[in-house]
């Protein structure tokens, strides 16, 4: 039934820019994506070596994603009606840069395996290494460029960045054992 294909693939956004390999997988299609391609609801988006990409969202919302990264776009919502926006995606692994859009400020989420992360208005920049590192090495690394944002997870643990001078490191064996720390952006 290709209508009901169609109905199911809700734009979300398109990739401004392409750089080498970047592939996304819906529904069991796999795709090699280019510049100015639609991205949708429930894709996942990958990098592959030396490759990276710029998705602008339809609300303004732009992420960058460098080599070797992973997401899922979960939820976008774009609605007039504030209390029904959202936006929610799943970053598994590889280096991201995020610049809020025109979302109310409490509509975005970002799910990792070792936090979740609600921002305001911000602009941060995340690192997560590859599944199974060991516990000695930080498994997130986030710092912001602006705005504020609340790291939870890890065991119930949160914490909350605003403003510049500070980053925040998750270092985890699994999410019951793992520890969440501020240091001075200096330290990075």
């Amino acid at each position: 039934m290709p209508g009901a294909m169609a109905a199911e693939k809700l734009t979300v956004g398109n990739a401004n820019t392409v750089v080498r390999t970047v592939t996304g997988l819906f529904d069991a299609d796999l795709r090699e994506i280019a510049m100015l391609d639609d991205l949708y609801h429930n894709e996942l988006i990958e990098t592959g070596d030396e490759s990276a990409t710029e998705i602008v969202f339809l609300d303004d919302t732009i992420l960058s994603m460098g080599p070797n990264s992973t997401l899922i776009l979960d939820k976008f919502v774009y609605d007039p009606d504030p209390s029904q926006a959202s936006f929610v995606m799943t970053a598994t692994q590889g280096v991201f840069r995020f610049a809020t859009g025109n979302l109310p400020k409490k509509s975005y989420q970002i799910h990792t395996p070792s936090a979740t992360i609600g921002i305001r208005g911000t602009i941060f920049n995340l690192v997560l290494a590859p599944p199974g590192g060991g516990s000695q090495e930080p498994s997130l690394l986030f710092w912001l460029e602006e705005g504020k944002a609340t790291l939870s997870g890890c065991g119930g643990k949160s914490v909350t960045l605003q403003g510049t001078d500070s980053m925040a490191m998750v270092t985890s064996e699994n999410l019951d054992t793992c520890t969440i720390e501020t240091r001075p952006l200096d330290d990075l």
